[in-house]
């Protein structure tokens, strides 16, 4: 379903430009080179935390497989079942918009996987995640899944919910497929 937003008061720009890695493959990193990764061309996968170093960089959590992503989420998903404080009331899904700071048309998606229709391939510009008490993560992917999904960019609930994440070049009008996992 495709809608279009009402105006919404100014919000802080999270407009998501460059990337510190805290972690790669869940081992803390001072660079890239501690964890045997070369350059950023391996790291298939990014958890954006909420969070900037000084230089204005976006800490991030990095994988370079969709399997080592998976058993941080299952470890991650125990470890904040309780510390997330349910909501007696919030979105069920998450809104992707065509233009950053939630601007334009929007659809929204509540779970699974979803190869977005050509109408909405390389549009997405920002984005307002789910209510953490309905699911876990958003994930925006470079590629459709007959495509092997390339890339992807995530964004967990917990740290995302109340905030609009603008994408930066490199992810601005790219995704081709979405996720939310529960």
């Amino acid at each position: 379903m495709v809608m279009v937003p009402a105006t919404h008061a100014a919000e802080k720009d999270n407009t998501i430009k460059s990337f510190d890695y805290i972690t790669v493959d869940e081992k803390d990193v001072n660079s890239l080179t501690n964890v045997n990764v070369k350059s950023n061309e391996e790291i298939k996968i990014t958890l954006v935390l909420p969070e900037q170093n000084q230089k204005g960089d976006w800490l991030a959590h990095g994988f370079t497989s969709e399997e080592t992503f998976q058993a941080f989420i299952e470890k991650d998903k125990q470890r904040l079942e309780n510390e997330v404080d349910i909501m007696a009331s919030g979105p069920c899904c998450t809104d992707f918009y065509e233009y950053k700071n939630k601007g334009g048309q929007y659809i929204y998606w509540r779970s699974g996987f979803k190869d977005l229709p050509s109408s909405w391939n390389d549009r997405i510009s920002s984005l307002s995640t789910a209510s953490p008490s309905n699911s876990y993560m958003t994930i925006l992917w470079e590629h459709t899944s007959n495509q092997g999904k390339g890339k992807g960019v995530s964004f967990r609930h917990s740290d995302w919910y109340g905030k609009t994440a603008n994408m930066a070049s490199d992810w601005n009008n790219k995704a081709s497929a979405i996720e939310i996992r529960k």
